[in-house]
């Protein structure tokens, strides 16, 4: 008996749709010898020699150590061939006829993919030969007489009838033995063994990752959906602190429950802390003019503009008079805030709602001037969205809600693998880990920031390349380094590699983002590579290792130096227990 690709029980075989093909397989099955390996509906795409994308797709190939490989193409029914125009019919019980492609040309196209996909692959130089036995052949198992299809392009030799069916061995030595060449060399055992690999590799029974993702994708939503439940939970309420982890949908939820308000109608402000993620939220919230969404720090220079434009009266200048300072840091920490607040007193733009993201991020300062853009202070609607891992920034605020927060505990965002390596560095309210399984989290442990930028690219490739990720998808998040370095050292090589880059989230399609984890704070991608150099991981820096881990919803990679990735790894295994 041959060896079957994939082996199937008779029960299965009852369920083809084909009856031509299950009577095949089980010819194939029981009458060739054991050394043969037969392939069953071997499809595949695959780059040939030339760099090419190339796919075929065969019914049946049979691999023989002495005779070589034989694509067949298997058609049930009767077949007919008007020589006048070309065409293929198939031909039912009744007569009817019903147009089909040329059976000759679909094996003979197999026959030239398989040789490009075996000739084209690297490991194939491990066979000895020179020239390898390679043929196509019809089987038409429900007609007895192929006479009047033969011609000069089908000759009798590669088509097979029911009779052929019953001594297939015979039949298959008897095409074999039209296709051999006097040059050829014997598949051998080895032979079979490499195109078995090649093949069967190729033919894989998975989905693309690709289709996984968007799968996986699906049951993100679902699991999105059940956080709404503490929406309905805090409905009555007009103010609300809600508690999670990355990836537990706080932002989904801030976003929803602004839409809610809005349609109350309230007029609602949504702020968070970082610009790219209200830009993101922004873009999405285009049709919805009751809600204005900005960054604290875009609020605050709005406001400030507008109190220029209306009275002349610089409020930077009255807030670097009041709290002198020139630092960027004491600007925005302490100047930017005070000039909000001095805003208040001149403008009489104010919110029924507000909803903020990224509370954690907030400082007293903040929260003084937020809760002052509030129509009504005491009554006004205030929701709060916050995970203290989160905070990236050394700054501490009294949040202005004093009953106890709502937590979040499903991660609805990463994958099981994700959730794992991020959740190494979260100390918090358990969070639930996702139902949603994933490729295992890759480490790179180079020394150098050349290498290590060689790794990042390499990896950002296999991911556009092999597994079919857009490059809008895919993210490269610095953890510590100055990001004009490393999108400096990604430049030129990304360039060789036919990768482009981008350093803002806008106009960036079909270019790879690169941007701190500080940045990057309350956005997501596909697929994250988080680079964290040479920098030795302290206990200051586990946050940003959350943070920029937690970014990946179903690929991540890692790459650091040895000593970092060692010291990671140490952290991750202390968690575990």
């Amino acid at each position: 008996m041959a060896r079957m690709i994939p082996e199937l029980a008779d029960e299965q075989l009852r369920a083809f749709r084909s009856r031509a093909e299950a009577r095949f397989y089980e010819a194939c099955r029981d009458q060739l010898p054991a050394a043969v390996v037969v392939v069953h509906s071997a499809g595949w795409i695959y780059r040939d020699a030339r760099g090419r994308l190339r796919e075929g797709e065969a019914d049946f190939t049979i691999l023989d150590p002495q005779a070589g490989v034989l694509a067949v193409e298997v058609k049930g029914g009767g077949v007919a061939f008007d020589a006048s125009t070309g065409r293929w019919f198939s031909v039912d019980r009744v007569g009817q006829r019903n147009e089909i492609k040329d059976p000759f040309k679909q094996a003979s196209g197999e026959r030239h993919a398989l040789l490009d996909q075996l000739t084209g692959h690297a490991n194939w130089r491990q066979w000895p030969g020179r020239r390898l036995t390679l043929g196509h052949a019809v089987m038409l198992p429900d007609i007895s007489d192929s006479t009047p299809i033969r011609g000069p392009d089908r000759p009798k030799e590669i088509i097979g009838v029911n009779a052929d069916v019953r001594a297939v061995a015979q039949w298959f030595e008897r095409v074999m033995r039209f296709w051999k060449r006097p040059e050829d060399d014997a598949l051998g055992v080895q032979g079979v063994r490499l195109v078995e690999d090649i093949l069967c590799r190729s033919i894989e029974v998975r989905p693309a990752l690709r289709s996984t993702l968007d799968d996986a994708e699906q049951q993100r939503l679902r699991l999105t959906a059940n956080q709404a439940k503490v929406l309905r939970t805090i409905g009555g309420r007009r103010r609300a602190v809600i508690s999670g982890g990355a990836g537990t949908g706080k932002t989904v939820l801030a976003v929803e429950k602004a839409r809610q308000l809005a349609q109350v109608p309230m007029k609602v402000l949504l702020l968070c802390y970082n610009r790219p993620l209200a830009d993101a939220i922004s873009l999405g919230l285009q049709d919805e003019p009751g809600i204005q969404t900005l960054s604290f720090h875009q609020l605050c220079d709005r406001r400030i503009r507008q109190v220029l434009q209306r009275t002349g009266k610089d409020l930077l200048e009255e807030a670097r008079a009041a709290y002198p300072g020139s630092s960027d840091k004491h600007l925005f920490e302490v100047q930017m805030p005070y000039a909000l607040a001095l805003s208040n007193e001149v403008l009489d733009e104010r919110y029924d709602a507000i909803v903020v993201d990224e509370a954690q991020d907030f400082s007293d300062e903040y929260w003084f001037a937020v809760e002052e853009l509030l129509v009504d202070q005491q009554a006004g609607h205030l929701f709060i969205f916050i995970d203290e891992n989160q905070a990236l920034y050394p700054r501490h605020g009294n949040l202005p809600v004093a009953d106890e927060p709502y937590y979040l505990t499903s991660n609805c965002r990463n994958t099981a693998p994700i959730h794992d390596a991020g959740y190494a560095f979260y100390a918090g309210e358990p969070i639930d880990a996702p139902d949603l399984p994933g490729p295992a989290v890759e480490r790179i442990a180079v020394d150098g920031d050349d290498a290590q930028a060689d790794a990042v690219v390499a990896r950002v490739h296999r991911w556009i390349v092999d597994e079919a990720i857009g490059p809008e998808d895919i993210a490269v998040l610095i953890a510590k380094r100055p990001k004009a370095l490393a999108y400096e050292l990604l430049q030129g090589k990304g360039r060789a590699a036919g990768i482009a880059w981008a350093i803002e989230m806008h106009g960036r399609a079909r270019h790879v983002l690169v941007d701190t984890v500080a940045r990057f704070k309350g956005l997501e991608a596909q697929a994250v590579v988080l680079w964290i150099g040479d920098e030795v991981v302290s206990d200051e820096q586990w946050e940003t290792i959350y943070v920029g881990t937690t970014r990946a919803k179903s690929l991540l990679g890692i790459v650091g130096s040895r000593r970092t990735l060692t010291t990671l790894r140490s952290k991750g295994n202390a968690s575990a227990r």
